[in-house]
């Protein structure tokens, strides 16, 4: 049966880790990344929470990218094509050698969270060895069955956007009253009033683009 992994790594065994030294804040959500077979597809990554010059700056710097260019900004959201160095082309080679494919990827300063599918469960195992012999930290946080898979992917919510949004729906923050306040959610969540904001704007356009369409 189809499997699903969420493993984290940290950044400087993958990729961009000059750049989140450079900026701090700024997060990566990847458009399209590897599937198996095809690793020399043209990684596209949308950056948030950062100067779209600045990482832009940092990206040309980085050691881990080649010919990076900016292809677009959507409010506050750049969106950057470039070409990863051998290192990181190696490490997403192992991540699909058995077969899988990369269905998400986010990057922080805190490392980079994956989700990959896989087409037989024993190709966790595989990959989860192949990573250990090649020294790649791949750290398994959740495996489970392609029909149980939550739902924030189809609609293109990242994790933290999920989280969000469901803190501000459990918390009564869509109530009538309100029965929390931005200020309140954001002490909850450790965050600014700002990025709170930004997130909850980013989570609510994925959900809308989603159900009414473009």
């Amino acid at each position: 049966m189809s499997t699903i992994v969420k493993a984290t790594l940290p950044a400087e065994q993958f990729a961009l880790a000059e750049t989140f030294e450079t900026v701090p804040d700024v997060e990566f959500d990847a458009v399209r990344l590897v599937t198996h077979g095809t690793d020399r597809v043209v990684p596209l990554l949308w950056a948030t929470d950062g100067d779209s010059t600045e990482v832009e700056a940092a990206l040309e710097a980085d050691g881990s990218t080649d010919d990076v260019a900016l292809v677009s900004r959507r409010n506050h959201d750049s969106l950057f094509k470039m070409r990863w160095t051998a290192r990181v082309r190696f490490v997403t080679h192992v991540l699909v050698e058995a077969q899988g494919a990369v269905v998400s990827a986010r990057g922080t300063t805190d490392g980079w969270t994956f989700r990959v599918l896989f087409p037989e469960h024993d190709a966790v195992s595989t990959t989860y060895d192949a990573c250990e012999e090649q020294g790649i930290d791949l750290d398994v946080t959740q495996i489970y069955h392609l029909d149980d898979a939550p739902s924030l992917g189809g609609f293109h919510l990242t994790d933290q956007q999920f989280k969000t949004v469901r803190t501000a729906l459990e918390r009564g923050y869509y109530e009538v009253p309100r029965e929390t306040t931005l200020e309140e959610l954001a002490t909850e969540l450790d965050v600014s009033h700002q990025a709170l904001s930004e997130r909850l704007r980013r989570g609510h356009l994925a959900l809308i683009e989603n159900v009414v369409g473009p």
